[in-house]
Order: structure tokens, then C-alpha cells, then sequence
């Protein structure tokens, strides 16, 4: 059964591997139940259109017969919320006088590099699904979450050819690491022991993403909206947010600063500084228009008076 299902998902890399060339060189029939990807920047909002070719056209594109529709939370037949979304069926026209396509509908001039056979398809909305899946729960808390299980989802994201999500599983995983890594939620004091050293990980990571860290930044001053459909982003502010409750259970816990079990004031200091070098990309960006030897002296100097620094 092992060797079965390695085999299995050797070949199935391959196959996403070489999808474009697939789907250039597949001869599709009339009567081929096809798969039509709505797929969204957020991998929640992913949808699928299940059809069967009605008939072929001179200029290699298909008329489909729609059987079945799945819509995303943001998504119709025709476009995403995301800027980056291009629903397959955008351009597309149906038969009847509506603008929501639906089962027994036909929609035609459909190009044949916006379709997959439904096999291929379905394996690759199920995949993303479960990456999917992984993310939220890590993005809620973590529960069940461990490195082994990131590694499959990192796996997951290179073979579905998404490179940015592959970032955010790399900073997911920095961060269980830092924790212990065991899937359960640890308490704030054991928590950030290992939070210095992850921060400034992931401050390295996000330096080639600054946009991702100014939309984060907005987000967290609430001049955008709470969420993003850019995971990465999502990414940022959940570190962010995560290590700030951390802290904030050790203030609650120790009035003064200086006297907080199993940490100095450096130690302290070091974590506050990770924080403001994700926020500043690396220091490749102000944060609150100042850079992170700003926010290291007025942390440092808080923490000495025995108080604990706000954000």
C-alpha cells in the first residue's frame, strides 16, 4: 500500500508538472466530462465547474454542457473578489438569458488551456483543499498542526505550483518549531522562548515581500480590512498578532518587567526586536515611519524603568 501510494503521487507531481503541455496536447471529445477550474487567490473561496463537452469549434475551443457548479464564499462563473482571479467562464456565455450559469446550461468558446480532464482536475481541487485545510487550522490556532504535517503541506504547494503559499508554510513551520512543535497550544511564558530567533527567520523571509508586509501593517492599524485574501498577508498579521498575545500574557502575569521568570530584560528586548523586523520587512521598511534601531532604543529603555513596551 506504500509503494502504491508513493507510485501514485510520484505520477501525479508529473501530471501537474507537465499540466499546460497536458492540456495542450489532450484530445478532448465530445461527451468528455471535463473539470473547469474556479479557483481563487484564497484557497477557501476555491470553486469548480463540472461539465460535459457538447461539441468542438474550428478555433479549438469547446462548447460545455454544464452538470454541476461549486462557487467559492467571493466567486461567481464570471470573476473573482481577488485581483488576481480570471474565472475560466469570465468571457464565456450561456444559452439562457441569466448571468449564473448553472447544471444543464451551455457555455461556449471555452479555450481548452482553461480545462482539465475531470480526473486530473478533481485530484487538483482536493489537494488544494486539503492545503487549504492545513493553513486555516494553523491560522486558528495551530491545533494538530506540526512540522511533519507542514512538510506535507509544503510538498502539497510545490506540486500544485504555488510558490507563495509555499512562504506561508515556512513561516508556519518556523513558527510551530519555535514552540515545541507538538500540536498543542503552549502557555505565553514557554511560547516565546523560541520566538526571538523565529521572528527574526521570518523578518529575513518577508524582506522579498514588502507589499505583503505594508498591506499586514495596514491591517494592523486598522486602516484596511481585517482580512485579506492574501494568505501571506494573513501570514504576517497572525504572527504578528499571536506573538503581541504572548507578550501580553507575560505582562498580566508579571507587573514588572524585570522580574519575569526565566527571561531578562534582554531576552525580553530580543523578541520585541524580531517583532519590529518583520514589521519593517527586514528593516527594509518604516514601520510607523521610523526604522527598527528607533523601537529597540524606546523597548530597551522601557523594559529597564521595569515597564513593558506598547505596539
Amino acid at each position: 500500500m506504500k509503494m502504491y501510494r508513493r507510485v501514485f503521487l510520484v505520477c501525479f507531481a508529473l501530471a501537474l508538472g507537465a499540466q499546460s503541455a497536458l492540456v495542450s496536447a489532450a484530445t478532448f471529445q465530445v461527451g468528455d466530462r471535463v473539470f473547469i477550474p474556479l479557483y481563487a487567490e484564497n484557497l477557501m473561496n476555491d470553486g469548480y465547474a463540472d461539465g460535459i463537452i457538447k461539441s468542438l469549434n474550428a478555433d479549438g475551443t469547446v462548447n460545455i454542457t454544464l452538470s454541476d457548479v461549486v462557487n467559492g464564499a467571493d466567486k461567481t462563473l464570471y470573476g473573482t473578489c481577488s485581483p488576481s482571479g480570471n474565472s475560466p467562464l469570465t468571457a464565456a456565455g450561456a444559452d439562457s438569458g441569466d448571468n449564473t450559469p448553472g447544471a444543464g446550461k451551455i457555455v461556449r468558446e471555452v479555450p481548452v488551456d482553461k480545462i482539465l480532464p475531470w480526473t486530473v482536475g478533481q485530484f487538483q481541487y482536493v489537494e488544494r483543499e486539503n492545503l487549504s485545510t492545513t493553513i486555516q487550522r494553523w491560522l486558528a490556532g495551530g491545533m494538530a498542526i506540526t512540522p511533519n504535517s507542514l512538510d506535507v503541506a509544503d510538498r502539497r504547494a510545490r506540486e500544485l505550483g504555488l510558490p507563495r503559499l509555499r512562504e506561508v508554510v515556512a513561516i508556519a513551520k518556523l513558527q510551530v518549531e519555535s514552540t515545541g512543535g507538538n500540536g498543542f497550544p503552549v502557555p505565553a511564558e514557554r511560547g516565546l522562548h523560541g520566538s526571538a530567533a523565529m521572528l527574526d527567520a521570518v523578518a529575513k523571509r518577508v524582506q522579498h515581500n514588502p507589499h505583503a508586509v505594508g498591506d499586514a501593517s495596514a491591517i494592523l492599524a486598522g486602516t484596511a480590512p481585517a482580512h485579506s485574501p492574501d494568505l501571506l498577508v494573513e501570514t504576517i498579521v497572525h504572527i504578528a498578532k499571536l506573538t503581541q498575545s504572548q507578550l501580553q500574557e507575560l505582562a498580566n502575569d508579571y507587573p514588572d518587567s524585570r522580574k519575569v521568570s526565566g527571561y531578562t530584560p534582554a531576552q525580553l528586548a530580543a523578541i520585541y526586536t524580531g517583532w519590529y523586523r518583520v514589521m519593517t520587512a527586514n528593516d527594509t521598511l518604516a514601520y510607523e515611519h521610523a526604522q527598527v534601531a528607533f523601537f529597540t532604543a524606546r523597548v530597551n529603555k522601557t523594559l529597564a524603568e521595569g515597564k513593558w513596551p506598547t505596539f
